[in-house]
This record gives C-alpha cells, structure tokens and sequence, in this order.
C-alpha cells in the first residue's frame, strides 16, 4: 500500500516509485512568487495505491475566489474516499457513476460551506487584503478537477479498467504503449468550469471517461495541472531529472504557477 497528499506548502521534487503493478512518478511546487511569499500553493495532489488499483485526485484551486487552496484540499480528501468506497463493479457503468459522482459533489456542499465560513484568516493580514477576502468568501472557494481510479484486470497482459471524472482545464494524457492516445470523445479544457464549496459543479456536470470510449488499451495516463503547460507540446515525457530541470525552470517564469503532476504506467 501507498498513499501521498502534498502538503501545501513544500514542495515535492518529481519522485518515481514502484508499487506493484504500478510504476509512477508525482511531484508538486507552489509557483516561484508563492514560495517567496511564503504561502499555500493553491493545487492539491492526492492518490491510493493498493493491491491492483490507484485511484488519485488533482485539484487546481482558483485563485480569485476565497482562498482556493481551502477548496482544492477539501475535495481532493473527499473525492478520494469516495473513490476508494465504491466497489470495483460499479465503474462498469460510466452513467451510474456520472449520476452517483454529480451528486456527491452536490452533497459536499452543505459541509464545504461550513468549512469556508469557519476559517480563519491570518491575523497579520493587511486590513485591506482581509477586506477583499471577506468580500470574496460569500461567494465561496473554488476548485478545478481532475481524479480516477485505475483497476487491473489482467495483470499478466496488462490490462486494465481506467475511470476518469473532471472539471475544468487540468491536463489529461493517455499512451497506448509508445503511442498516445490523442482523441477524446468530449473537450477536457474548459477553464470556465469548476467545483465551489457555495454552489457546486459551476457551467455544467462532471464529465466522465471510462475505458469503454477510449477504443484501445491504455497503460500509461499522465495528469496535471495548467502550471506545467510547458510539457504540453512534448510529444514524450522526459527523463525524471529533466521534469525536474523544467519545474525548477518554471519559477522564475512571470507566469509561474503551482504545479501537480503525477505519471502512472502499469
């Protein structure tokens, strides 16, 4: 058994490790400015490895709502649980799951709400900036999504069945061995949709992928967030050191963001 959760402030270098049948990498970073200040970066990285299945969530806080990383924390934990509860056969059925998964995300709600009008800012705040952020909690913390579950079916031929539900514009990637997989059945970059602890999955439901509409086998899913969208254009990810070498590289970027990512081959 495996299990990670980043802490939201420190960072995680690009680490590979190997959990029978799973091979991954992960690694997390506040963006260059966040780390200066000393702040909470506003993604969150979550995963569960155990026996034959990895399930995992990346969350992508937002930054102009109340404290976005209360938000990406907060779900991340839950939808992790949650993952882990449902038994494997329900995941067969891509439109029980959508159903059950949208209105679990509802049900959060109550709990979330609660949650952002019980915290606490820090009382060093200047009084200006605490103004704004009292301002922004009425609407509530919001966050963008990604997670999934992974079970191994036939571990001999590598097999597997993939869940995967999101919202918003984290980054999705597939390999059908050295090839990846560059068609998807529906848009995965939609930045105006996301979770919020006041209203819910924000500008439409979840949107689900199971292995049934990808059309061929997968054995390697890459997933992240927006902040390392230098890596979008490789065709091949590199060498661990040289994820490193391009996260290090990010944050002294004018547009420096956290950055989640997590590799998983089986």
């Amino acid at each position: 058994m495996f299990s990670f959760a980043s802490d939201q402030r420190v960072e995680t270098p690009i680490t590979h490790t190997v959990q029978e049948p799973f091979s991954f990498r992960y690694g997390y970073a506040r963006a260059g400015e966040t780390q200066q200040a000393g702040d909470p970066g506003q993604d969150y990285l979550a995963f569960h490895v155990q026996d034959k299945t990895f399930t995992f969530v990346i969350c992508d806080g937002v930054s102009l709502s109340f404290c976005g990383d209360l938000a990406a924390q907060f779900l991340a934990d839950n939808l992790l649980e949650w993952l882990r509860r449902v038994p494997q056969e329900e995941f067969q059925n891509k439109e029980r799951m959508a159903d059950a998964l949208n209105s679990y995300l509802y049900r959060l709600v109550e709990e979330a709400t609660e949650a952002v009008r019980e915290y606490s800012l820090p009382r060093s705040l200047p009084p200006l900036l605490r103004d704004v952020l009292e301002e922004k909690r009425r609407n509530g913390s919001e966050t963008m999504f990604v997670c999934g579950r992974i079970d191994i079916t036939d571990e001999w031929a590598g097999n597997a069945h993939v869940f995967l539900a999101w919202s918003g514009d984290l980054r999705i990637r597939m390999w059908n061995q050295e090839t990846e997989i560059s068609s998807f059945p529906i848009n995965y970059t939609n930045s105006q949709q996301c979770w919020s602890t006041r209203d819910g999955l924000v500008n439409g439901g979840v949107h689900v992928l199971t292995s049934s509409d990808i059309g061929q086998p997968v054995n390697r899913l890459v997933i992240y967030s927006d902040g390392f969208c230098d890596i979008d254009s490789l065709a091949a990810l590199p060498s661990t050191a040289r994820l490193q070498d391009l996260m290090n590289k990010s944050f002294s970027s004018p547009t420096s963001d956290d950055i989640s990512f997590l590799d998983i081959a089986w």
